[in-house]
């Protein structure tokens, strides 16, 4: 797992993002400095502490991220296809019209998250924690979703069409407009309101 490092900056008290001496905020041109390192041709990427960062219009297809933390990051068209995600902390993100299609998550935390106009079609989302998440116009189809957890999280214009929701949690769920066609969600638990 990532080793956190205060940001050099004299009383800041965030975490310095991996490879750089400050945080987010206090490191000259950030967003250049992020892209470079993910965008570059490595494609193997562990124990990363870069929470708080943004990237935008980027492709991290076919990435491999484990034990990464992007704790309160941001992410906006940035196209995850096929990716592998494992023992990662993306809680408190933001996702905008991203794409996840194909891509694999293990024991990821999610938690907090705000996702809107994202597609999860076709994935591995294995016991992942998606605790108090807000959802808009995003799909899981065809994914499964075994283990998850997806408790009193706001759902809104979500399909999770045939998909494994089995040992999936979706307690305390508000949830507007979710299509659960050809799923097998009489295996899932589903406790507190609906809407």
């Amino acid at each position: 797992m990532f080793t956190p490092r205060a940001c050099a900056q004299a009383g800041c008290g965030r975490p310095a993002l991996t490879g750089a001496a400050a945080c987010m905020v206090h490191l000259p041109d950030s967003a250049a400095w992020v892209r470079a390192l993910l965008t570059g041709p490595q494609k193997q990427f562990r124990d990363l502490d870069l929470a708080g960062i943004r990237l935008d219009d980027a492709d991290l297809s076919g990435a491999e991220l484990s034990g990464c933390r992007f704790t309160a990051a941001s992410f906006r068209k940035v196209s995850f296809r096929g990716a592998s995600l494992s023992l990662s902390f993306l809680d408190r993100a933001t996702f905008e019209g991203c794409d996840f299609s194909g891509a694999s998550f293990v024991n990821v935390v999610m938690a907090g998250s705000q996702i809107s106009d994202c597609t999860f079609e076709e994935c591995e989302i294995v016991q992942v924690n998606f605790l108090g998440v807000g959802a808009a116009r995003t799909s899981f189809d065809h994914s499964n979703l075994y283990g998850s957890r997806f408790i009193g999280s706001v759902l809104e214009t979500v399909t999770m069409r045939d998909c494994n929701c089995t040992r999936a949690f979706f307690d305390e769920s508000h949830r507007a407009v979710v299509d659960f066609r050809s799923s097998n969600t009489n295996e899932s638990y589903f406790q507190g309101p609906v809407s």
